[in-house]
């Protein structure tokens, strides 16, 4: 840890590297209205009462339909999943909107009849006819399958995490958030240990002693070496999950 990378990190950085891939795909919908960002929102609401991973997994979910929804249609882009047959007459906003409803009605019965009231309010904009209905038709299929894919991701498995160690040697302390997780398939990297940091250094080594000092040093509520600007960066990161990142990139 040092007070030189508190100082570099930008507090929009999560959003810079999500916001070009979700730039991306509201590029498709009409220029009246972005469903994207609509439904994100939307979305992010919905989760706002969940545990923050459980939160980014549903989030993922809904965007990786909303996106091969869309390009099934425009196949501008590689799909991520899966790209449906459809003779591109079908309406991108219906198909994103469907899709993302499609993965919230799944959460829980109360969260599904909030959602298919805000779905049907949502839809009375589109003009009726086989250009609206195949794009609802679309989202759900497309939907259906991202649904199929992630049900048997490791997400419900049970939590077996029960920590055995000695001073030194370094295991999350209980109880340790998605102690279950180690497992989950990722959304976009290889495994979930891709980019998994190098464990703390030894309690004897003079690097150990010098964090340590940092942290009583910076880290005091009423630190007279912490400057504002790195109080306030602390404060940034208190909130976590689709509440806040989201709401960057919209």
């Amino acid at each position: 840890m040092r007070v030189s990378i508190a100082k570099t990190i930008s507090p929009s950085l999560p959003a810079a590297l999500i916001g070009a891939w979700i730039a991306a795909t509201a590029a498709t919908a009409p220029a009246r209205a972005n469903v994207i960002t609509d439904w994100d929102e939307k979305a992010a609401a919905v989760v706002s009462s969940m545990p923050p991973y459980r939160g980014e997994r549903v989030m993922g979910m809904v965007h990786v339909a909303m996106f091969d929804a869309v390009n099934s249609i425009d196949r501008r882009y590689r799909h991520y999943l899966v790209q449906l047959p459809t003779d591109g007459a079908a309406s991108t906003e219906a198909a994103a909107a469907a899709a993302a409803a499609a993965i919230l009605t799944t959460i829980d019965p109360k969260t599904a009849g909030e959602i298919k009231l805000a779905t049907t309010t949502y839809l009375v904009s589109i003009p009726n006819g086989r250009w609206k209905s195949d794009g609802v038709e679309l989202g759900e299929a497309v939907a259906a399958k991202v649904l199929e894919a992630r049900a048997i991701d490791g997400a419900d498995m049970p939590d077996a995490y029960r920590p055995r160690t000695t001073p030194g040697v370094y295991v999350p302390t209980p109880i340790a958030a998605a102690s279950m997780w180690p497992n989950v398939k990722p959304f976009a990297m290889a495994k979930p240990s891709q980019f998994r940091p190098n464990p703390p250094v030894s309690l004897e080594s003079k690097e150990w002693a010098a964090d340590f000092n940092e942290l009583k040093d910076y880290g005091g509520k009423t630190s007279a070496k912490r400057s504002a600007q790195e109080t306030e960066t602390a404060r940034f990161w208190i909130m976590d999950g689709p509440p806040a990142f989201h709401a960057f990139v919209r």
